[in-house]
């Protein structure tokens, strides 16, 4: 059984993967509308990621005890991007956001004693510091192609190849 108290973090952890999720989805739309399928089509499937994220912490509070909830108070994300590097520098703050947070709860759950969920969690830490990483490699992609108009074609050519690897 999960004590009140973590199932009470776990229930934070789930609303920051909603507003994750909820961020990537309107990067999708972004990129949508700058006429950059393959960019969008990353952020979806980043959106769906978080999701799935989101869902096994959902079901793990459900199937030992607790009660899981997602608020209705989600922070609405940044709509609007100036260009590319600024959307992925947005990826960039939010994935440390997440990555700060799992850090945290599972450095909490290792403090109070709860080892289980602190075990549980360590998926998704070693996750956050793989995606902080990948970013940080397509942020120096983006810099290397820049985000002028002319390039623009490139990158987000560059980007339906990182989809296929992923």
């Amino acid at each position: 059984m999960l004590s009140e108290s973590v199932q009470a973090k776990l229930n934070e952890q789930i609303q920051k993967e909603a507003f994750a999720s909820n961020a990537y989805l309107a990067m999708a739309s972004w990129a949508e509308g700058e006429n950059l399928p393959n960019i969008a089509q990353y952020f979806y499937n980043s959106a769906e990621e978080e999701r799935q994220h989101m869902l096994k912490i959902y079901k793990y509070v459900n199937a030992n005890g607790g009660h899981a909830r997602i608020e209705n108070k989600l922070d609405k994300p940044k709509e609007k991007f100036k260009n590319v590097l600024d959307a992925f520098e947005t990826v960039y703050d939010l994935e440390c956001s997440v990555g700060r947070a799992i850090n945290e709860l599972a450095s909490w759950c290792l403090q109070n004693g709860e080892h289980a969920t602190y075990f549980f969690l360590q998926s998704f830490v070693l996750e956050q510091q793989e995606a902080e990483r990948k970013v940080t490699e397509l942020l120096s992609i983006i810099k290397r192609i820049g985000t002028e108009p002319q390039n623009l074609f490139y990158l987000d050519k560059t980007f339906k190849k990182i989809n296929e690897q992923s």
